[in-house]
């Protein structure tokens, strides 16, 4: 592509703005939109050459790719372990295996033909069948961190300590394909493993019958802080200070870290009004949070949480009184609106940064 501006002349190839948006410099999106809108003005090439695959966003396509990933999630994941009796480990092991390596290599390949979304997906649906894999394979050696868990469908609904190894195994097959597949929603197999290890761990370490309701919540939150931290240090790793992002590859780590961080918080027994309040402070603290980061994520959980205290103060203060439905309301409307304002300082922030 040439452009010409008075007496200079600046030319770049297609190649090399790809190359941009895989350093991170521009979004693999913009990189698309530059090239189709330098081919238009320019006649640079024939239509045929123009990217395969729609921008991303709320579109028939994007709904269609999430759609069909979901629909592979579900059949792999979770049908195809219904079928133990008629398959056994073995054979779901091998099926297992079929699936993973046609999801990843297409995944890698559609990824190389410019379809990243698409691709990208494909890849994750590999990455999510990894506890199914590690499940067969202790099944079939016998081998378990604590007692037998039983069957594969009791793996998202309950909490037992000899899920971990499936969920470690998870959490490292995740991180390798960021490695060569830069793809923000690989990171949600990697958080909801995280947040699945913040409660199987606590089975595994204290024992499934001398673990209180207290102790996992203990627990839950300092797996969740830890994936926070684990959030935070993805986004400054995987993008460059100053750059335009590609990819928001902290999002899942921060919304599942946050949902054991301040879920575990928040289901503690507390008959102390000083535990209370300390409650009300981290929760100011995640709304700080929310603003150093920019994360509207953080501000949703800290209002939550203020407003439970606060509707704890009304419910305590107000419990006889004819003000009490006004002082529930007046804290639904006082939510809406903070919730409102919130966002707009985020976004005008985020535009003056």
């Amino acid at each position: 592509m040439t452009h010409e501006t008075g007496s200079d002349e600046l030319t770049i190839s297609t190649a090399e703005i790809r190359e941009a948006a895989a350093r991170g410099i521009i979004s693999d999106v913009d990189s698309e939109n530059l090239i189709r809108w330098v081919r238009v003005q320019y006649n640079a090439d024939e239509p045929s050459r123009q990217p395969p695959e729609q921008t991303k966003g709320f579109n028939l396509v994007t709904v269609a790719y999430y759609f069909g990933a979901m629909l592979m999630i579900s059949a792999c994941a979770w049908f195809l372990g219904d079928k133990w009796e008629s398959l056994g480990s073995g054979g779901v092991l091998m099926t297992t295996i079929v699936y993973f390596a046609v999801a990843a290599g297409l995944g890698v390949w559609l990824r190389k033909k410019g379809y990243i979304v698409g691709g990208g997906l494909l890849v994750t649906v590999a990455v999510c069948l990894t506890p199914l894999i590690v499940y067969c394979i202790e099944d079939l050696l016998g081998v378990w961190p604590a007692a037998d868990p039983g069957r594969y469908q009791d793996y998202y609904p309950m909490i037992r300590g000899s899920w971990i190894i499936m969920e470690l195994a998870t959490m490292a097959v995740a991180l390798a394909a960021l490695l060569y597949v830069r793809f923000g929603f690989l990171t949600a197999p990697l958080a909801f493993s995280l947040w699945f290890f913040s409660m199987d761990v606590a089975a595994w370490v204290l024992g499934q019958d001398s673990l209180d309701w207290n102790s996992r919540a203990w627990i839950s939150v300092g797996v969740g802080a830890l994936t926070i931290g684990f959030g935070y240090a993805l986004e400054r790793t995987l993008h460059t200070e100053g750059e335009p992002r590609s990819q928001d590859f902290a999002f899942w780590c921060y919304l599942f870290g946050l949902m054991a961080f301040w879920g575990g918080l928040t289901s503690m027994d507390s008959d102390s009004e000083v535990g209370r309040f300390i409650y009300l402070l981290v929760n100011v603290g995640i709304i700080a949070v929310s603003l150093w980061l920019h994360r509207t994520v953080f501000l949703v959980f800290g209002a939550i949480g203020v407003y439970a205290y606060l509707g704890h103060l009304a419910y305590t203060v107000f419990k006889e009184s004819v003000l009490f439905p006004f002082v529930l309301a007046f804290l639904g409307l006082s939510m809406i609106l903070a919730t409102v304002f919130g966002q707009k300082y985020l976004r005008r922030r985020k535009y003056e940064l």
